[in-house]
């Protein structure tokens, strides 16, 4: 634990969180996108959790402290309209779904960054998860799969500017306490969520 306490904050995030994150790529869903044998019904369904766990996720940032200072602007890193996007390409309406699960209020920067760290760090396998639905969505185009496609264009800078948010605001072995929490009960919640999927 000493080694982690003494990382960096994505280090230490990284390493706290490796077996839950691992765990993830297990749920029935994600198994199938991962495996690229995903069928288009089982993709719709997959994108109706994504995109109540994004809301939900986007609501308790909205509510948390401002992460402005260290140069987070949450609004443009908001993905659940994309999810509506690819359903609304695959021609899956959102019929009314169970409420959203039950995220841990973020009380501080710290905490909000670590939760954030979940939903950022999907970016970058998203963009290779894209790539095998060819089977089920025009090659070459974002159509369908405009989540997975991460920040587009802008995928590499913000990136970097979460790193950056990370460090900044993690500079202290209790700020990335509080971030690695939020992040170990943000992974716990989803993969309940995903979990629980029929």
């Amino acid at each position: 634990m000493a080694e982690t306490a003494d990382a960096g904050a994505r280090m230490a995030l990284r390493q706290a969180t490796a077996a839950a994150h691992e765990r993830l790529h297990h749920l029935p869903g994600l198994a199938a996108l991962q495996a690229g044998t995903i069928e288009r019904d089982e993709y719709a369904a997959l994108l109706r959790r994504l995109f109540v766990f994004y809301r939900a996720v986007e609501d308790g940032l909205a509510a948390a402290p401002s992460l402005l200072p260290y140069g987070i602007d949450l609004a443009a890193r908001r993905r659940s309209g994309r999810l509506l996007d690819d359903l609304a390409f695959l021609g899956a309406p959102v019929p009314p779904l169970p409420a959203p699960p039950a995220l841990p209020a973020l009380p501080s920067a710290a905490q909000a960054l670590g939760l954030m760290y979940v939903i950022e760090g999907s970016t970058l396998g998203g963009r290779e998860l894209a790539r095998r639905l060819d089977h089920l969505l025009p090659a070459g185009s974002e159509s369908g799969r405009r989540f997975l496609s991460g920040h587009g264009a802008q995928h590499g800078a913000m990136w970097r500017e979460f790193c950056a948010a990370l460090e900044r605001c993690g500079d202290t072995p209790e700020r990335r306490a509080e971030m690695i929490a939020a992040a170990l009960l943000a992974f716990a919640v989803f993969g309940e969520w995903f979990g629980a999927a029929k």
